[in-house]
């Protein structure tokens, strides 16, 4: 079977120099993905080129996760830096804002003035700040309840823990690098989401906000290989929360990001719909040679139909975004 003409990829990150990428706490992000920085930096002609060469028709940019958690002023510098970007590319891009998740109430704003002003199509937020706190705490609920007033989704995704906590969580008889590897791409950055997932459901935010979109990447973090556990253990749960396979088929989608493996999308869908799974590569730490090959592997491996193929490759996008935008076929 032929692979799709169009591609969506929507966990695809950018650095714009309102929000600079030389900091200590991504340290350890360098050390994981050292390839990193250039491709970061590069939002036309050379990302152009690799999205040709790999078949992709249009990407939704996300400014490095985190980045901008305590500085209000730097994401409307870097989002509108971003806009511009976009401008010169229309047909070919798109946004996602980057929030000061520390200041909720300005992040709030800023989601709404990135959507109604820039045109993005949500925002993308580290799941934690600096400090490791999630957002289960009602201080943060603001921008959840902004994301659905304004109906865009808030992509989840995960951000460097903190030098301290990868120490004494991670370290051990090995070397720092292994430490490194283990704290981020490895198992901690997708145990962080997952976990982070489960906190918001059990401090009732998606009951107070029951038509909020979210979106996790790397085949779920985690959650979909737990998913009967967590429905079947309710002790730790808040007396009326409901069922969190509600939850899951009605509040999240799920990206390929990163992890491209025909059968780990097997298992995914064992737990998930169709219509709720979405392509992404997460550029540049991931390689879209890498997601082109996995959509050829998909393709010739019979797990989904043609129109199942085309659901994940760019029509659940395109229907999740309402996206009015002519795509490039290959």
């Amino acid at each position: 079977m032929a692979p799709p003409s169009f591609a969506i990829t929507l966990e695809e990150h950018a650095a714009f120099p309102a929000l600079v990428v030389n900091r200590p706490e991504f340290n350890g992000t360098w050390q994981a993905f050292p390839w990193a920085k250039n491709g970061l930096q590069d939002y036309s002609t050379g990302r152009l080129a690799d999205m040709d060469e790999n078949h992709i028709s249009y990407q939704i940019i996300s400014h490095v996760p985190g980045m901008g958690n305590g500085t209000p002023d730097g994401c409307q510098k870097a989002n509108d830096e971003m806009a511009e970007a976009i401008k010169k590319n229309p047909s070919r891009f798109g946004g996602f804002a980057t929030l000061p998740m520390a200041y909720p109430e300005k992040a709030a704003e800023e989601l709404e003035r990135a959507v109604k002003e820039l045109g993005f199509f949500g925002a993308l937020i580290g799941s934690h700040l600096e400090d490791m706190t999630h957002y289960d705490d009602e201080r943060f609920w603001p921008v959840f309840e902004a994301a659905e007033r304004l109906d865009v989704p808030l992509y989840i995704h995960p951000a460097p823990p903190s030098a301290d906590f990868v120490k004494q969580v991670y370290g051990g008889n090995y070397s720092d690098a292994v430490m490194q590897g283990l704290s981020t791409a490895v198992w901690g950055w997708h145990q962080d989401v997952g976990l982070h997932i489960l906190k918001l459901h059990c401090a009732g935010m998606f009951q107070r906000f029951p038509k909020v979109k979210i979106i996790i990447g790397h085949m779920g973090e985690l959650l979909p290989i737990m998913m009967d556990r967590v429905h079947f253990l309710k002790f730790y749960q808040k007396e009326g929360l409901g069922d969190f396979n509600e939850v899951w088929n009605r509040n999240i989608w799920v990206t390929s990001s990163g992890i491209f493996s025909v059968r780990t999308l097997d298992m995914i869908l064992k737990v998930t719909n169709k219509d709720r799974i979405l392509y992404s590569v997460d550029h540049p730490f991931s390689k879209n040679s890498e997601g082109w090959k996995f959509i050829q592997e998909l393709a010739e491996s019979g797990l989904l139909s043609k129109e199942e193929q085309d659901m994940f490759a760019y029509g659940n996008a395109k229907k999740l975004f309402k996206m009015d935008v002519a795509l490039k076929e290959f």
